[in-house]
């Protein structure tokens, strides 16, 4: 029989949509609370010194009305961003978020495929300022498990691999995660495989806002998972289209930065909202190179098709 008391909801002003994939959110045993949250300044169901202001303990971040606060955030919320980590889990990301001074995601996504919600949505997470500095107003935020380019161990300049870990056993690639972080996925036993390989090297190279990053793909189990992620999202909060920047000279997902990055309703990546064009904000990459932008984007059109035909049989 099915575990049905595996949670599947996501929460946002405490209305709750199921996504159809686990999901651990801040207040069930193993969930990650987010370390600084923040309200946002188009929102007013809460304090407004929890705009912008140093961390407060995790249970002063709450909202005065939650139904009107609902509302209030459909509105304000156009975005979904996807980011890569450059951690080895989402147990190791959440680490890296802790330590810092300001910084927190919305979800995690793990190698497994399992989701962490870490606060309600109706809060702001400071993930991607964006080059006009806005963009965390607008945005909700997924950080994704994936080294990037420090699973090479000539780029590793964070975790200084000694080798490339990434390894091939017989047709697939397998990362090599350490001792600390290999029983922190909630899959007992899991093989963090990626979900594509380019040729013999197994990494892909792409230039991403004019640099090239070389990386190994997501895994078919996140994959699957950001795509129920991002239904779940856009029925929460619906200015969050079922789309991706496409270009359609190209037939495909561009790699840089939008020029209408602050405007575009939908699901886009880091790298597309955030070039380093204003002074003290970085360039971004994220999600990278091996990202694969086609397959989300059909996966959403044909979810974009089906709720067509079952809206023309009514």
């Amino acid at each position: 029989m099915p575990d049905t008391a595996i949670n599947q909801t996501i929460v946002a002003c405490g209305q709750a949509v199921d996504i159809g994939t686990p999901v651990v959110r801040w207040d069930d045993p193993g969930g990650f609370r987010c370390p600084h949250p923040r309200g946002r300044a188009s929102c007013h169901h809460h304090p407004p010194e929890l705009n912008d202001a140093p961390t407060r303990p995790f249970d002063a971040y709450r909202i005065a009305d939650p139904g009107r606060a609902f509302e209030e955030l459909t509105q304000a919320v156009h975005q979904l961003v996807l980011h890569y980590d450059v951690c080895y889990t989402s147990r190791h990301c959440h680490e890296v978020l802790e330590q810092s001074e300001f910084m927190g995601s919305h979800f995690y996504l793990d190698l497994d495929g399992t989701v962490y919600q870490t606060c309600d949505l109706y809060w702001k997470t400071n993930t991607a300022p964006a080059d006009d500095r806005k963009g965390n107003e607008r945005a909700i935020h997924v950080e994704m498990a994936n080294l990037s380019w420090q699973a090479r161990a000539e780029e590793s300049d964070l975790f200084h691999a000694e080798k490339d870990l990434y390894v091939k056993k017989g047709k697939h690639w397998q990362l090599q995660l350490p001792e600390a972080y290999r029983n922190t996925l909630r899959t007992p036993g899991f093989v963090a495989r990626p979900a594509r390989a380019y040729g013999e090297r197994g990494y892909f190279s792409r230039k991403v806002n004019g640099r090239m990053v070389r990386m190994w793909d997501f895994t078919e189990e996140q994959y699957r998972a950001l795509i129920q992620l991002c239904l779940g999202v856009h029925a929460l909060l619906p200015r969050i289209a079922l789309k991706v920047p496409f270009d359609k000279d190209t037939g495909r997902t561009p790699l840089d930065r939008l020029p209408d990055f602050a405007t575009f309703q939908g699901i886009l990546g880091h790298h597309h909202v955030q070039g380093g064009a204003t002074p003290g904000v970085k360039c971004k990459y994220d999600p990278g190179s091996a990202f694969d932008w086609a397959r989300l984007r059909r996966a959403l059109e044909a979810h974009a098709r089906k709720t067509r035909r079952r809206a023309a049989d009514r």
